[in-house]
């Protein structure tokens, strides 16, 4: 299940040719990755890992990484421009990949709370001209008219709801994709190898373009004009009618995920769904059944049965390539290697910012020296009053295990489940999760690299104890 030696070889070159020098100090650079599967000898009630690797993400020294991590990591206000004299935020700016049973839903709680207190903070601060008045009411009406009657800055899509998402993506609903297409904060949960089918890039793109007549240009970048619900977060651009550039740069949006030890996350999502998708079998049998070609397993929900195998793993590679799901269980080692790979350079490169499900307290202390206008306490730069007191955003804890899951002998009452699986029980897992376990060793590490690039740990200090599992 490891990654070929040759590949991270490549990947090493490449890191150390983008950072001009390597420290030849590094003598003794451990193992890039290590099969956790067998060091899962004994069974603990929490299932953090302690990783001993020293993945640098290419860089041989530690410090001139962590160094280059910083600057990755330095705050970043979501930008605005002024259309018809609205502060508008600007699109595709935001996006939170929302893994199942994570915390996601915590996540998502603290991003609506903060949008809402954006909200509030233009509707106090703002006092247009009647002129301007006028001019957004008219926009307002032209681009409800456009939008089916909805304005929208955020929109959330989940491939839960698996009918209503490939209608979505395969562009059956244009209403869905009209919508997601001018969002400007994406609550996303689904694989990455979907996202450009929505109009959202995960790469940089670059396409020659003529003359413009009425969008907007920002830093080099034609947008579509839109009207949003939210405040100017900077103070917005002057406002712009005629643009004329030979180039139109396409840029991915700052994006964050949170992982979670896979063993914890299967498990949760086993007492999460207990009924609905599992029917109320065990889940060793569960994976038994779907190991069984014969058994007719394969009448599993589609969505059910992929929580289960490498669920992270498959939300982020970016290849439309592995978009069948059974890639995700028992392939070669090659294709594993190919899979791995891809979904480790996403986490690095794609995601502004990596967040863990067992260290929540400081995954939303990140969060909101990272993103301002997510932290606990925010004033916009544009706001010039003095004393106000602002709404107060958290990281709620939400999505909790069902207090009845109607698992019980008579088919109405409670299976009361453990909070951590048996012995058996967490072997099946990991042994289908393999992919999973070494992509969240990596994300432990990146975890911990961050937190010394934004000054939350000194270098030599160890973890910090970690905040219970969610459920």
């Amino acid at each position: 299940m490891m990654m070929n030696r040759c590949t991270l070889l490549l990947l090493t070159i490449s890191w150390m040719t983008l950072l001009g020098t390597a420290s030849s100090s590094s003598s003794s650079t451990p193992s890039l990755r290590r099969n956790v599967l067998e060091e899962e000898e004994e069974e603990t009630k929490g299932t953090e890992t302690e990783t001993e690797t020293t993945d640098t993400g290419g860089f041989m020294n530690e410090e001139a990484y962590i160094t280059k991590l910083a600057e990755k990591l330095r705050p970043y206000e979501l930008e605005t421009s002024i259309v018809h004299g609205q502060p508008t935020v600007q699109l595709h700016q935001f996006l939170h990949l929302h893994h199942m049973k994570t915390g996601g839903t915590s996540m998502d709680g603290l991003l609506n709370c903060a949008m809402r207190r954006l909200k509030n903070m233009q509707n106090t601060n703002q006092q247009p001209s009647q002129q301007q008045q006028k001019q957004q009411k008219q926009q307002q009406q032209q681009q409800q008219k456009k939008h089916h009657g909805n304005t929208v800055s955020y929109m959330n899509i989940h491939e839960c709801g698996l009918n209503r998402y490939l209608k979505c993506r395969d562009g059956e609903d244009p209403r869905c994709r009209d919508q997601i297409n001018n969002a400007a904060i994406l609550s996303y949960c689904a694989p990455l190898m979907d996202l450009e089918a929505f109009g959202w890039t995960t790469k940089t793109t670059t396409t020659t373009t003529g003359v413009s007549g009425e969008d907007d240009h920002v830093n080099g970048t034609t947008t579509t004009s839109t009207t949003t619900n939210d405040t100017a977060i900077v103070p917005p651009k002057e406002e712009t009618t005629a643009i004329i550039s030979d180039t139109t740069t396409t840029k991915p949006p700052h994006a964050v995920t949170v992982f979670r030890h896979p063993v914890d996350r299967v498990w949760s999502m086993f007492r999460f769904q207990t009924k609905r998708c599992y029917q109320c079998r065990n889940l060793t049998d569960v994976y038994a059944a779907m190991d069984d070609a014969n058994s007719g397993a394969h009448k599993m929900d589609e969505i059910c049965a992929q929580q289960l195998l490498n669920h992270q793993t498959r939300n982020l590679v970016s290849d439309i390539k592995w978009r069948n799901s059974t890639t995700f269980n028992n392939a070669d080692p090659a294709t594993e290697d190919m899979i791995l790979e891809e979904a480790i350079d996403n986490m690095k490169n794609f995601f502004t910012l990596i967040g863990l499900t067992e260290n929540m307290n400081d995954t939303a202390k990140m969060v909101g020296l990272v993103f301002p206008f997510m932290n606990e306490t925010y004033t916009p730069p544009s706001d010039t009053t003095t004393g106000k007191s602002h709404e107060k955003c958290g990281m709620p804890h939400r999505n909790a295990s069902p207090q009845n899951n109607r698992c019980g002998k008579d088919g109405r009452s409670h299976w009361d489940l453990p909070k951590h699986p048996d012995a058996a029980t967490r072997e099946a897992i990991l042994q289908h999760n393999a992919l999973d376990v070494q992509l969240y060793e990596q994300a432990v590490q990146q975890f911990q690299y961050q937190k010394m690039a934004l000054g939350l740990m000194d270098n030599n200090d160890k973890e910090e104890g970690d905040v219970p599992n969610q459920e």
